[in-house]
């Protein structure tokens, strides 16, 4: 799961991101991400409509050894 406040990468045609990096401030019940990103040096606040986005984690998950089971 993405917490809050975690720093993702965009993907979103219209706004023509393409693995851009930001920071997931919150899902509002209307459908939308609230994301800040970061244009020409300057924070900014964006929402971003759920339907059209994908957002993915920008860090990769822990890598867990697994277990061998005998069976």
């Amino acid at each position: 799961m993405i917490e809050r406040e975690a720093p993702v990468r965009i993907y979103n045609e219209v706004l023509g991101a393409k693995g851009t990096r930001g920071k997931l401030v919150r899902v509002a019940a209307e459908g939308f991400y609230e994301i800040t990103l970061e244009f020409s040096g300057k924070t900014h606040t964006t929402l971003l409509p759920i339907s059209t986005t994908v957002i993915v984690a920008a860090d990769p998950e822990e890598q867990v050894a697994t277990l061998e089971v005998e069976r």
